[in-house]
């Protein structure tokens, strides 16, 4: 009886497993010095990305880009990404930088004003570890394909926007992606970094991304053909929006994030921002910009905006509404925040009062540097609050992770380092506690000595308020 269980566990094991997984996959190679008549294989690559390799794959199978730059001519799209029956996260294609190598397609040579660099049209796509410079149009153009996942991509020097979504894009992720020096001639008013906007879907998701010095907006929202659509915005950083590469100021709007606005003032884009940074744009840090939908900011800090650093001033529609909780502004700048915006525990509220000397630093140079080797935003010290500041451990929960006793404020949260190490500390919290048992019980292989020296460090900390272990 137990046998004839465990065969039929054994059997719906198995039907799952290859249900949810493709039953083959292939994997192609395309570098600089390839050739189309090739078989695709790493020792004998092909020469295209489009039409080639993208003409072979099948939903499930990967391109490999090998590094070098691949230049680019003509006045159509260089490269379109369309639907390859990929219908789930587990059989997509993927075009990905291979093994670490960084490829860069080059479209600075393509001639006319409406081409843009790739193209995604299809859904299921996962681009990883490339660089796009120099469309006519926009580097990269989700046009109505969803559950596309683009990381660790650059978007730069378009001659519009660095990563626009529209034509019911929906539900695409953009993760740890930068796009920046992107200006449209003759003016620079409509060359944004990120842009979901127009005739944009819902539920698209923007991750670690940053975004400098674009000509228009640094995130742009507006919508023109699209209503009461839904975008998130988490750990993403805007700057010098409204600034050419020179460092020149351009004729566009300067904002750094618009959160939506139409033609009419009338549609509504839902925004959320969780924990992301404004700095130094030429206009706003956070703008309304008439949208009429809801928005949603936790955990945000903005900082030296030209005008306001949060501005939602008009009137929303009907059952939307605007929540700014947790949030920062230091600097040049004010906030210009209507009554019926939902404020609580910011910093500009009672009891808090801001000063420089809350933060380790307000130098924000750092900003510009190179990410880690994962593609997650470089590890800085700008505008992360100091050991002493009230904005510690100030905050409301938001349902967003925190250490201390409440959340703090702004878009870093404070972790204090030990300036003395603890023994027995295992987890490196700055207090010995039942977190370190755990690790101690787990780890340990009879050493009674591990014990003892555990259960004094810990009776020795947690009596006393005053120690480290409470910091």
């Amino acid at each position: 009886m137990k046998r004839a269980f465990w065969q039929r566990v054994l059997l719906l094991m198995l039907w799952i497993l290859f249900a949810a997984y493709p039953a083959y996959s292939s994997t192609y190679y395309v570098a600089t010095d390839g050739n189309d008549s090739n078989t695709g294989s790493i020792d004998h690559p092909f020469k295209t990305i489009y039409p080639k390799a993208v003409g072979v794959v099948v939903a499930g199978d990967t391109i490999y880009v090998r590094g070098g730059t691949y230049t680019y001519s003509g006045s159509s799209t260089a490269i379109t990404l369309p639907s390859k029956s990929g219908s789930s996260p587990i059989n997509r294609c993927s075009l990905i930088g291979y093994n670490g190598e960084r490829p860069l397609l080059d479209f600075s040579s393509m001639t006319g004003t409406s081409a843009d660099g790739l193209k995604i049209n299809g859904s299921y796509w996962y681009l990883k570890g490339i660089d796009f410079k120099g469309a006519p149009h926009n580097g990269i153009k989700i046009s109505g394909g969803s559950f596309n996942i683009v990381e660790f991509c650059s978007s730069y020097e378009n001659r519009n926007t660095g990563v626009q979504l529209g034509n019911g894009a929906a539900n695409n992720q953009i993760i740890n992606c930068d796009s920046y020096y992107n200006f449209d001639s003759p003016d620079g008013e409509n060359a944004d970094g990120f842009s979901p906007k127009l005739d944009v879907g819902t539920g698209n998701y923007f991750y670690g991304c940053r975004s400098w010095q674009n000509s228009d907006d640094a995130y742009d929202g507006y919508l023109r053909g699209a209503d009461d659509v839904n975008t998130t915005y988490e750990n993403c950083w805007a700057f010098k929006a409204g600034y050419l590469k020179s460092g020149a100021a351009s004729s566009g709007n300067g904002n750094g994030f618009k959160m939506g606005g139409s033609d009419d003032k009338n549609l509504k884009h839902n925004a959320t921002l969780k924990n992301c940074l404004s700095f130094s744009n030429r206009v706003k840090g956070f703008d309304q910009n008439n949208n009429k939908g809801s928005m949603t900011l936790y955990n945000c800090t903005s900082v030296s905006n030209g005008t306001y650093n949060y501005s939602i001033p008009s009137a929303l529609a009907s059952g939307k509404t605007a929540t700014v909780t947790n949030c920062v502004y230091a600097g040049l700048g004010e906030i210009d925040l209507n009554d019926f915006v939902n404020q609580t525990t910011n910093s500009w509220m009672p009891p808090f009062v801001v000063t420089y000397e809350d933060f380790v630093s307000i130098s924000p140079s750092a900003a510009y540097g190179a990410r880690n080797a994962d593609g997650s935003l470089p590890d800085i010290n700008f505008m992360h609050l100091a050991l002493g500041s009230d904005l510690i451990d100030g905050g409301t929960d938001v349902e967003l992770p925190y250490h201390g006793s409440a959340p703090d404020l702004g878009a870093f949260e404070f972790y204090y380092v030990c300036t003395s190490p603890i023994t027995s500390d295992l987890d490196g919290n700055c207090q010995v506690d039942f977190f370190d048992y755990a690790l101690l019980a787990d780890a340990w292989a009879g050493n009674l000595s591990d014990i003892a020296q555990f259960v004094t460090d810990w009776l020795t900390c947690n009596r006393d308020p005053d120690s480290e272990c409470w910091q």
